[in-house]
């Protein structure tokens, strides 16, 4: 049964799972104040956003940290969103407010879960989903326990730029729908942009293999290598704005501590194939 699709309905939807996902979080709160403070969140990355946001109030761009001898290259490092708007605007704004450490670490990731919960909202309900299915893809989106467990309360990296695939996906499914305006191609580009500046690798990689797998289904559908253009033209426009995050990593990466560490050390939270099973 096709589903009428209702704007306005989808928005206050996508707002309403993400305060869904934020009372859950709430919860998680009281029962633990410091359940999105630990590991690495609480050595590397919040003191890192700490001083992006000290330098933002100097004035100064937050490329480079004078307060550390081994994440002092906060742009070759690539994991702090250095370049992404949002990152750094929820960071200045959060930092404007009295918080403690692991308050502003549970409000950093609580954003970004708002968003992933709504993106995720939007890319159900525009597959036709019923309100009621697409809550619940939504918060399988943002509540699982890689998404929690790891990247809202460990690695803030994978959060940052997993909270923008849904809507990566949302606007490159856009930008291959035919019955839309010829200026389609702008839907994925922002999203994009955000994804990558987002600061992990990895989500990148999911990224290009999602764009992949579009562009052959739509390819079959259409019978048309030319109706996958609009969305390829919109992700290589949002590769461009992200240019100096890949760009940054790629030249100043030279020489970090980053590149010293042997190439075993970067596999090693990999689980071995005999325990796949």
């Amino acid at each position: 049964m096709k589903i009428r699709v209702n704007r306005w309905l989808n928005f206050l939807g996508a707002i309403g799972a993400g305060v869904i996902v934020v009372g859950f979080c709430l919860i998680l709160l009281q029962h633990d104040p410091l359940v999105f403070w630990n590991d690495d969140y609480e050595l590397s990355v919040l003191p890192v956003f700490a001083d992006v946001a000290r330098s933002w109030s100097e004035g100064h761009c937050p490329v480079l940290s004078p307060y550390s001898w081994v994440c002092g290259n906060l742009a070759g490092e690539f994991q702090y969103g250095t370049f992404s708007l949002f990152v750094n605007a929820a960071v200045m704004l959060i930092w404007k407010f009295p918080l403690n450490f692991s308050q502003q670490a549970a409000a950093l990731s609580i954003t970004h879960l708002f968003v992933l919960a709504s993106g995720a909202f939007l890319l159900a309900r525009d597959r036709k989903f019923s309100i009621p299915l697409s809550i619940f893809v939504a918060l399988v989106a943002s509540l699982n326990g890689w998404i929690i467990c790891w990247g809202a309360t460990d690695w803030f990296g994978a959060l940052g730029a997993f909270a923008w695939l849904p809507w990566a996906w949302w606007g490159a499914e856009r930008a291959l729908d035919p019955r839309r305006a010829k200026w389609r191609f702008h839907w994925p580009a922002p999203f994009v942009y955000l994804l990558v500046t987002g600061g992990f690798p990895y989500t990148v990689l999911m990224l290009l293999l999602l764009i992949a797998w579009l562009s052959i289904t739509s390819s079959l559908q259409t019978r048309s290598i030319f109706s996958i253009l609009p969305m390829l033209f919109g992700v290589a426009l949002g590769f461009g704005l992200s240019a100096p995050a890949w760009l940054a990593i790629l030249d100043l990466v030279q020489g970090s501590a980053r590149e010293l560490q042997p190439a075993s050390a970067h596999w090693q939270w990999l689980v071995p194939p005999a325990a796949l099973p």
